[in-house]
């Protein structure tokens, strides 16, 4: 059966369970929302669901044939599976155990598959597959999705900052879901300008809110010592630095409580919303530096200090350098009982 991309988020999860899904095609960043799609509207919590390839699938066959047969493989329950990186060669084993998907559904991911492909053909004409290319979107494809996602996020844009929005995403969902990340921070705090919105879809403004992270959580004297000293040059208020970094701080203690039997690049791949994979690196870094007891002290006083500023008590200059040295910077250092 053939489903266009679009008509997905209109399905209802009895559509999806005990099927196959096959997405193939030149268009990755879509594949990957799908995925994050049919997981949704199947209520599929992310211990529950398991990210696979093909590579591994063909060195172990009988892993996950015993798997579907037996129900014995990973855990007691079945697992949504999304297996990745497909072709032809994978489908000996789907075929062996397509009868036995019972009360869920293997998700596979493929590049482009020709007319003649074995793989194609199967998600085409099987009566247990639903197949589902994905081209690459047009802009009135990627604007109906913005608008989605601005109505979730219940944001109030106008015409102007949409177009911005659009002209930055290089009509990817990616993009669109991270500038909608970042706007998120500013609706609390401020009216959204055009100015704003055009300073969120640079590249460059991206990559400082990265590298702001990157220094505060490095416990890396220097460098911190050289943030505080040279702040002016990030162009950001203190508001937002504390913003920003309480936000990532969220994210990575979210996962770091994942299931402690699955591995840190498991914890990646699993989490939701995905995380883009220029970020993974820096990711698995910060987990191997900060403990959890750690990141939840550092949690609270960022949110004492945003409290504070909404305060207007002390200048936010001297709260936030206060702030900096007592938690992050070389007081810090020097005073282990300081230190988180």
């Amino acid at each position: 059966m053939i489903v266009k991309s679009q008509e997905i988020s209109l399905k209802k999860k009895d559509f999806f369970l005990n099927k196959i899904i096959v997405l193939y095609g030149e268009n990755q960043d879509l594949i990957n929302d799908l995925n994050d799609q049919i997981l949704s509207l199947c209520e599929v919590k992310n211990q529950n669901s398991k990210v696979i390839f093909e590579d591994d699938i063909l060195k172990k066959p009988d892993d996950i044939t015993n798997y579907y047969l037996n129900g014995s493989l990973f855990e007691e329950n079945k697992n949504i599976n999304i297996i990745k990186n497909c072709s032809d060669k994978i489908l000996e084993i789907i075929n062996s155990i397509k009868n036995n998907i019972q009360d869920t559904l293997i998700i596979i991911n493929s590049e482009i598959l020709q007319k003649n492909s074995k793989l194609r053909q199967f998600g085409e004409y099987d009566r247990i597959s639903i197949c589902i290319p994905c081209y690459q979107e047009t802009k009135f494809d990627i604007k109906k999705f913005l608008i989605q996602q601005v109505q979730i996020h219940k944001l109030e844009l106008n015409e102007n900052q949409i177009e911005t929005i659009l002209n930055f995403s290089s009509l990817k969902r990616s993009k669109i879901k991270e500038a909608v990340e970042k706007i998120n921070i500013y609706k609390n705090t401020k009216k959204i300008t055009d100015k704003i919105i055009e300073e969120i879809c640079t590249e460059n403004d991206l990559k400082k809110n990265d590298e702001i992270i990157d220094i505060l959580l490095s416990k890396n004297e220097k460098n911190i010592n050289d943030f505080i000293s040279n702040m002016s040059n990030y162009e950001k208020n203190f508001i937002e630095i504390v913003i920003i970094l309480r936000l990532f701080i969220m994210k990575i203690l979210d996962i770091q409580k994942m299931d402690k039997k699955l591995s840190t690049d498991e914890k990646l791949e699993k989490y939701k919303p995905p995380i883009f994979w220029k970020d993974k690196d820096r990711i698995k870094n910060i987990l191997k530096t900060w403990s959890s007891k750690n990141l939840e002290k550092l949690l609270i006083n960022l949110n004492i200090i945003e409290t504070n500023f909404k305060r207007d008590e002390l200048a936010q200059d001297t709260q936030f350098f206060y702030f900096l040295t007592q938690n992050l910077s070389k007081i810090s250092f020097k005073n282990t009982n300081n230190f988180i």
